[in-house]
């Protein structure tokens, strides 16, 4: 009997491109500033379309690995690699989610306390001086009584992300700088007019104050009851 199986390509041409160029860059091959061959001697040396190179490379600057200058001296160039890129990526996609209603702002909050609390853990742990500066600067910024709500909610994604980098893992990074970052200015919109932003502060006081102590445990509670006051505004509104 003749197997079901049916030969397909190990790739396609635009994911060889894509993924040859992203191992070069991780591999050193390719550094930061570095100038890309033009389509045309890329499509020769890869073998494909330049049709194929050209998407290749439009899906890598969206991805923000490289930049492409248009016009004379112009080409596509390696970016300084970071998490930021990917993570306003990973933000955009959930905030298309959550307005599709792929996902919804209870599996989120859910998300938000297993990252969060783990982060809070491992920045009470890791925390240096300068970390505590950055989040101490942060919340005295946020307490200024006359701060519009605008910038005082810039302020509050600007917390969650100094927490996240107190912690030291780039891996982590990612999720965690893109749930505040992007998804959580619309969620934040929606709570605004119940916002007690006294109460606010207070909160992220308590989970300074545990990571400056370097007690974890301390620091994840804190994060706990932080979470559990956005639940019960999400709930006031009728949005969860």
């Amino acid at each position: 009997m003749e197997a079901a199986f049916t030969p397909s390509p190990v790739m396609r041409p635009v994911d060889q491109v894509r993924v040859s160029i992203v191992r070069a860059i991780a591999s050193g091959q390719l550094r930061p500033g570095d100038r890309l061959p033009s389509e045309v001697e890329q499509a020769r040396g890869f073998q494909v379309s330049r049709a194929a190179v050209r998407e290749a490379l439009r899906t890598l600057g969206e991805m923000g690995l490289l930049t492409t200058v248009q016009g004379r001296g112009g080409g596509s160039f390696v970016n300084s690699v970071g998490p930021d890129p990917i993570a306003r990526n990973l933000g955009e996609a959930m905030d298309v989610l959550l307005h599709l209603d792929a996902i919804n702002i209870a599996e989120l909050l859910e998300a938000r306390r297993a990252l969060e609390g783990v982060c809070a853990r491992l920045a009470a742990e890791r925390r240096s001086a300068a970390h505590l500066r950055e989040i101490d600067d942060v919340m005295v910024a946020a307490r200024d009584p006359g701060l519009s709500t605008e910038a005082w909610l810039g302020l509050d994604v600007r917390f969650h992300r100094a927490v996240a980098t107190s912690a030291e893992n780039r891996v982590l990074m990612v999720p965690l700088s893109a749930l505040p970052a992007i998804v959580q200015p619309r969620l934040n919109e929606a709570i605004r007019p119940l916002i007690v932003r006294d109460d606010i502060d207070a909160e992220h006081g308590a989970i300074l104050a545990a990571i400056r102590d370097r007690d974890a445990a301390a620091a994840t509670a804190a994060v706990e009851r932080h979470i559990d006051t956005l639940e019960s505004l999400y709930r006031r509104v009728g949005v969860l």
